[in-house]
């Protein structure tokens, strides 16, 4: 039977917490730590709390270094770094740090199924912050933004993100 991957993550990010390197050898003294660190390619899916609302999702590159604890990935798609940190108690999961665009700073998703102009999704002022789990195969991530604006007034007015818990989920796979 085939494992699927569940979307979990984010920003973002967002984004993203996709590399470690190993920690253990797999035997019975605990968990086998995957050893990512390097490039993934995958995708990004708007969420609102649980429903997705249909935008095309966002294709990314991620490439991630790690320094004992602490992980810094590039997201091509987010043009930025993200930072993070290997947790203590499990050795594939990462606590991305918040993820804080700057003023005038947007993120752009492209909507065939919105009523905006362009057919662009514009997010702007983003806070957020988000978590990642290292599979054998890549990543999974979610990037919960706990507050941002947004070009969306209609059908439904999402011009103020604050407290609608958007969220990024992404499932990225390694590169070989």
């Amino acid at each position: 039977m085939k494992k699927s991957i569940l979307l979990t993550f984010v920003l973002a990010a967002g984004f993203v917490a996709t590399f470690l390197t190993g920690c253990g050898d797999g035997g019975t003294d605990g968990p086998t730590c995957f050893s990512i660190a390097g490039r993934d390619t995958g995708a990004h899916v708007v969420y609102i709390d649980a429903l997705n609302p249909g935008l095309t999702p966002i294709s990314d590159t991620l490439d991630a270094t790690v320094s004992g604890s602490n992980v810094s990935i590039f997201s091509t798609a987010l043009g930025r770094t993200l930072t993070g940190t290997i947790s203590a108690s499990n050795c594939n999961s990462i606590a991305l740090d918040s993820v804080i665009f700057a003023e005038g700073d947007t993120l752009k998703i492209s909507s065939s199924t919105l009523p905006v102009p362009g057919g662009v999704v514009k997010i702007w002022n983003i806070r957020g912050g988000g978590t990642g789990t290292i599979t054998s195969t890549g990543a999974t991530t979610r990037i919960n933004i706990a507050k941002g604006n947004t070009n969306i007034t209609a059908p439904i007015n999402l011009s103020n993100l604050a407290g609608l818990k958007l969220n990024l989920r992404g499932t990225f796979l390694k590169l070989n």
